[in-house]
């Protein structure tokens, strides 16, 4: 494979800068008010317009119409009209997931969440919000490309001692005996919406045994579903009686028998990481990518808080005050790929040491992008386009953004060196061992061991 630093590095599209954050200035309540009654009406044609197009259609066909990164599906589903009739509403919050470090609430009829920490110390809450926003930045710096992933924009962040939002806010968070109401320091992010019922129900018809299958599409747990796409492991085995849409795991070959468009899968991947190791110059440790939606007119910030603001903060400092609420179209959504979990990364630096810390980081907790010497034909195919992107677009970084061609060399120790930990270990003497019995590497046993935990909403 042509590894060369130099023209094929430039051979990226160079796409408008089209960013998702938006001008708020010119855009009023009243006039989103309106735009939201006119969505809703032509969001009912259009869903009846969508299952007429669905019927009779083979699921794996309408998966691989609406699996694909940008597609716009309308929906009536119960959720978005839960979403929609909370706008402008006090209701309560409610908690939808919890990750690695603390609950995550819903505020129903906009699109943000809290997340809150599941212990006393905010350290790792805080580490969160100054990764998210050092990536935002990034990816706000660098030119636009098409199909490029989405991260959950980052609001601001308040403390127990943040009155501005407690006083309004406290009684509508739930109160439990595990979790007792009490103000407590809180990231506000973006949420990510789950699929729409359309891609919902052609899961659970492609996936699910059918003896479950209308229960499961009644199920509300169901309804909160984002798809982790996992292109370096396989699926083994049919459907079973736990099946469960939320954080469903799409394997490789799933995505073979879909004839996915997995290129814009892994190009998006790929991408990503060569921005955060060499433009944000972290590990990417733990990050997750799943397939999940947003409104299509996108809830609104009066001001972001930079990240140089960030940086002059002193440590879990409240930014709330840097933000306002508007509404967003609930019944129209955009299917993204998003990238998230930023709470475990840390820094790197632009040497070896650097590399051999983002080859830890991505063998140990990668679940997502493609794999070296998984013994499968087609992941071999996916990584190897994984890493002919990845490294085109370091590349990129390096020589046109930050301005160090010299350091072209790392990204190829950051493949070769994945390449290399993953191979088969060699054998002492042959015939030692059965050969259905060979020790494999450490990337091969990660291929196939299962994960149990859970994506942060």
């Amino acid at each position: 494979m042509a590894d060369n630093p130099g023209e094929g590095s430039r051979r990226l599209p160079k796409s408008p800068d089209n960013r998702r954050f938006l001008d708020t200035t010119s855009i009023t309540m009243s006039s989103r008010a309106s735009s939201l009654e006119q969505a809703m009406r032509t969001t009912l044609a259009l869903e009846d317009q969508l299952e007429k197009q669905l019927e009779g259609m083979p699921a794996e066909e309408s998966l691989k119409r609406m699996l694909s990164i940008r597609s716009i599906v309308s929906t009536t589903s119960s959720f978005a009209q839960r979403q929609t009739a909370a706008v402008g509403t006090n209701i309560m919050f409610r908690e939808i997931g919890t990750g690695s470090i603390g609950k995550v609430f819903e505020h129903p009829g906009t699109v943000f969440v809290y997340k809150l920490p599941v212990s006393g110390q905010p350290k790792k809450l805080w580490n969160n919000y100054v990764m998210h926003k050092r990536i935002e930045s990034s990816f706000q710096t660098l030119p636009h490309f098409e199909g490029q992933v989405e991260i959950p924009r980052c609001f601001w962040y308040a403390t127990h001692t943040t009155n501005a939002f407690w006083d309004k806010n406290l009684e509508f968070f739930p109160h439990t005996p595990e979790f007792p109401r009490a103000a407590r320091h809180v990231l506000c992010m973006e949420r990510i919406f789950p699929l729409p019922k359309p891609i919902r129900h052609a899961l659970i018809a492609k996936y699910c045994p059918p003896q479950a299958q209308a229960t499961m599409k009644e199920s509300e747990t169901n309804k909160h579903c984002l798809v982790r796409p996992c292109l370096g492991r396989i699926k083994y085995g049919g459907g079973n009686q736990f099946f469960s849409l939320r954080n469903f795991k799409l394997h490789a070959n799933q995505m073979q028998d879909l004839s996915l468009s997995t290129a814009e899968f892994y190009v998006a991947m790929a991408q990503a990481l060569a921005v955060l190791h060499w433009h944000t110059n972290i590990d990417a440790k733990d990050i997750e990518f799943v397939l999940g939606s947003s409104p299509l007119e996108e809830q609104l910030i009066r001001a972001d808080v930079g990240l140089d603001k960030l940086m002059s903060l002193q440590p879990q400092t409240s930014t709330y005050e840097e933000a306002t609420h508007t509404s967003g179209d609930f019944t129209k959504r955009v299917t993204s790929l998003w990238m998230l979990d930023f709470d475990d990364c840390e820094d790197i630096t632009m040497d070896e040491a650097g590399v051999d810390k983002a080859v830890n980081a991505f063998i140990e907790t990668n679940l997502y992008c493609p794999k070296s010497n998984t013994g499968n034909e087609y992941i071999e195919s996916l990584w190897a386009g994984f890493r002919q992107n990845y490294v085109q677009h370091s590349d990129k970084i390096l020589i046109d953004h930050v301005n160090k061609p010299n350091l072209c060399f790392l990204p190829r120790q950051f493949v070769d060196k994945l390449t290399q930990q993953t191979a088969p270990r060699q054998q002492p003497s042959q015939g030692s061992q059965n050969p259905r019995q060979r020790s494999r590497g450490r990337g091969a046993s990660s291929f196939n061991r299962q994960s149990n935990r859970s994506v942060p909403l």
